[in-house]
């Protein structure tokens, strides 16, 4: 079983390089990583989207509160083309719910579960973000380096036609023997022209990704400790992946959405006061005041069939959030086995690409002798290099696709987080305690916030 994963300090320390080695100041994977987070636009928003979820919660508790509405109003009579009155009439109505069949507290009970729900989205997003930037970060390593083989690659088959030529002036080989190693110049270059383009795509992705341009990056640490077998890895995806967190959550808000909906079937009961005081204002003054305390029952005998169908209706979303655990638990057994699958398949690449590159470069410098005493043509030591440079850039896109299918697992399994990968992040904003600042006040909003005073409200 997977323990708990602590890879800050590998990350720091940047002891295992992919794609060759960076300065000591240069960006590591964990900064890159944090920064992300720091900055990530969807993840603002989604917090955004966790208060809203309380205010909900808030809004729903609300309902068994008293509550207290004043009115008044002011008339301009004619009874006489001499005479006219204004009569002036105040109102105070005061009502407290007593009892409500159930739907102040169901309807709260399941808006706070999806105060839960949106804090596993969140969660989910905090994780998007994550292997976005992992992935941005490794492909701009990865191109970074296929750029280097690929110049590389230039000036060998530079010193190829140059010798070439040379070799033709003596009359040691034929004109087309220069025009082929011509001829693989300038796909090498127009090849180099591609990783170019490749990198600079790499770039922009990292830029939104992380909120900043790519520096100098430091060689990616070691990989983060994981799961020895796929079905431990799946098993720790069913506890714990972000989404079907939510789909469950969701589920048992649902089943409250039920409650609440029969509880409108039942009587409801208040206790309501009023308090009226009207002026008329002629020649002299008259007025009255009156008082009023009752309590009140309601029972809903009929009502067109409106709330049974909305009791039907909540049911009917408990059976499509059963069917949604459903589907997302399959969606996560899918998605480990994708990563698992592809894990193995770049280690497999990797430990064979190590061969390869090494019998490339082998056969590469024995063909390039042989060349030299006319046991090989020119075109024997063009095919010889562009193997060599095939497999050196083979080798390195497995190197970048094992670590892209490393976290991904993570993600696959809710594991790639901020507390899990335990990075620096500074202080984290506190989405749970949101709720508890809001659950109980009645009063207030943030007047700080331009956009209250800025509505286009038409009457």
């Amino acid at each position: 079983m997977l323990g708990r994963v602590r890879v800050i300090s590998a990350l720091l320390a940047g002891a295992a390089t992919m794609l060759g080695s960076g300065p000591v100041m240069a960006q590591s994977l964990a900064d890159a990583l944090a920064k992300a987070y720091q900055t990530s636009p969807e993840l603002a928003a989604q917090r955004a989207s966790v208060k809203v979820a309380s205010e909900s919660a808030a809004i729903a508790r609300s309902g068994g509160r008293l509550t207290v509405t004043g009115t008044a109003s002011i008339e301009l009579q004619t009874e006489r083309d001499d005479q006219f009155n204004l009569p002036t009439a105040l109102n105070l109505s005061i009502v407290q719910p007593i009892y409500t069949g159930g739907q102040v507290e169901n309807s709260t009970s399941a808006a706070e579960r999806r105060i839960s729900g949106a804090e596993s989205v969140l969660t989910a997003v905090e994780q998007d973000v994550l292997f976005a930037a992992a992935t941005a970060f490794l492909d701009v390593r990865q191109d970074e380096a296929l750029v280097r083989v690929a110049r590389n690659n230039v000036k060998v088959l530079s010193e190829q036609l140059e010798a070439a030529e040379e070799r033709f002036e003596v009359g040691e080989v034929t004109r087309t023997d220069v025009e082929q190693a011509r001829a693989r110049l300038a796909a090498a270059r127009s090849s180099l022209a591609a990783s170019l383009g490749s990198l600079e795509n790499s770039r922009d992705a990292y830029r939104r990704a992380i909120g900043e341009a790519p520096r100098k990056l430091a060689p990616p640490p070691p990989l983060p400790d994981l799961p020895r077998t796929e079905q431990d890895a799946a098993i720790i995806a069913l506890q714990n992946e972000p989404d079907l967190q939510a789909v469950r959550i969701e589920r048992e808000a649902s089943g409250f959405d039920v409650k609440t909906a029969i509880g409108a079937l039942l009587p409801q009961v208040s206790l309501q006061g009023n308090l009226n005081q009207s002026n008329i204002v002629d020649d002299g003054f008259d007025g009255s005041r009156s008082a009023a305390l009752g309590l009140f029952v309601t029972i809903p005998f009929y009502s067109g069939g409106s709330n049974y169908a909305a009791v039907r209706q909540a049911q009917a979303d408990v059976e499509g959030a059963d069917a949604n655990i459903t589907a997302a638990m399959r969606d996560v057994r899918q998605a480990v086995g994708i990563a698992w699958s592809a894990l193995d398949v770049a280690r497999a690449q990797i430990k064979a690409g190590r061969l390869e590159v090494r019998a490339a470069e082998l056969a590469f410098e024995g063909v390039r002798e042989e060349a030299k005493v006319g046991a090989r043509t020119t075109l024997d030591v063009l095919d010889a290099e562009q193997e060599t440079l095939e497999a050196r850039a083979g080798l390195i896109t497995a190197q970048r696709d094992e670590y892209v299918s490393a976290y991904q697992l993570l993600q696959s399994m809710g594991l790639l987080t901020v507390e899990h990968l335990g990075l620096d992040v500074g202080l984290e904003p506190d989405t749970a305690a949101y709720y508890d600042s809001v659950r109980n006040r009645t009063f207030g909003y943030d007047q700080s916030d331009d956009t209250v005073w800025s509505l286009d409200w038409r009457p």
